[in-house]
């Protein structure tokens, strides 16, 4: 097992959660989500962070960089009803008070994408009833493409 250390970037071993690691209490390790949510994992199921192979095509230089969504991508982001867009980004622009962060607004189409898949479960459900479609796409996205584990992968026969 690798040694961690307070203030490494982690991820679990399913690589299903990322963050950075912000405590160690015996066997237990805490760690905040880019989202800003913090989760406690045993010490154990974490490992340092590494860069997946197929995230090097980006299409923004510099700090802010977001992946080129594709066409099933750019099509969901943008079939989202504009109260939908609306209630998710003052949900998300609310969170900044935790800490410095762009506002949603000025996010990568990427990185719309990936909050607005997070933060829709947490909206009203009279809001979100007349939009099930929607829900079930995003809920669809994450299992196409959220991190993949060992087990997701095809067998070799």
């Amino acid at each position: 097992m690798a040694r961690l250390s307070i203030g490494d970037r982690v991820v679990d071993v399913s690589g299903a959660h990322e963050g950075k690691l912000i405590d160690i209490d015996g066997a237990t390790a805490y760690v905040m989500q880019p989202n800003g949510v913090e989760i406690e994992f045993p010490l154990d199921k974490l490992k340092p962070y590494e860069e997946a192979e197929g995230q090097a095509s980006r299409s923004l230089p510099g700090p802010v960089r977001d992946q080129t969504l594709t066409a099933a991508q750019r099509a969901l982001l943008a079939s989202v009803p504009a109260p939908i867009r609306d209630a998710v980004a003052q949900s998300y622009d609310k969170g900044a008070d935790s800490g410095p962060r762009q506002a949603f607004a000025a996010l990568p189409d990427d990185k719309k994408l990936e909050t607005i898949r997070i933060y829709l479960p947490s909206l009203p459900r009279h809001l979100l009833s007349p939009h099930l479609k929607l829900v079930v796409a995003f809920r669809d996205l994450t299992r196409d493409t959220g991190p993949r584990s060992e087990s997701r992968k095809p067998r070799k026969t």
